[in-house]
């Protein structure tokens, strides 16, 4: 095809994809890309590699690449133009450089969980062994509520049994 100045036909694709493409999910270059974790990025750059991972896009790096602002090679992460450190520092994201919110990764949430865990259990030691089993009792409950898809129902504190706050026993 010309790439001549008139000679340019402008026209819908030849053909269309009749369906989506899909990667081979177990192959050991696909599962050790997802296995990479995404952090220190803003949203738009979070669904970006996210896409690339999807997509069979994602090229990891083979060696590490240096940081614009300390210029050594501590970026570690492909697509990443800052490290991890500089990032933090400057609270902006390591991929496009700007102020933004981070996108907490999976092992910052998972390690936040674990240590709202550890508050809860130290604050129970801390507790009487009958109120200790009164307020884990509770919780039981809740969640027992929760799972048997009764969301309306509340614990009544005198009796320990569940009553719905719409029935009115006043007629």
């Amino acid at each position: 095809m010309s790439s001549q100045r008139g000679n340019m036909k402008k026209r819908a694709p030849k053909h269309q994809n009749s369906f989506a493409f899909k990667h081979n999910p177990k192959s050991k270059k696909t599962e050790r890309i997802m296995s990479m974790p995404i952090h220190g990025l803003c949203e738009k750059c979070h669904q970006q590699i996210e896409w690339r991972k999807k997509y069979r896009k994602y090229k990891p790096l083979t060696q590490p690449g240096s940081c614009i602002f300390c210029h050594q090679k501590n970026v570690t992460s492909a697509y990443h133009s800052s490290c991890d450190s500089c990032a933090k520092e400057r609270d902006i994201c390591a991929k496009c450089c700007l102020t933004k919110e981070i996108v907490a990764s999976q092992q910052e949430l998972l390690a936040e969980h674990e240590k709202k865990e550890r508050e809860f259990e130290s604050s129970l030691e801390g507790m009487r062994e009958r109120d200790r089993r009164a307020y884990v009792r509770k919780l039981d409950k809740e969640k027992e509520a929760i799972t048997t898809g009764q969301g309306a129902m509340t614990i009544d504190e005198n009796r320990g049994d569940a009553v719905d706050p719409l029935l009115n026993f006043d007629q």
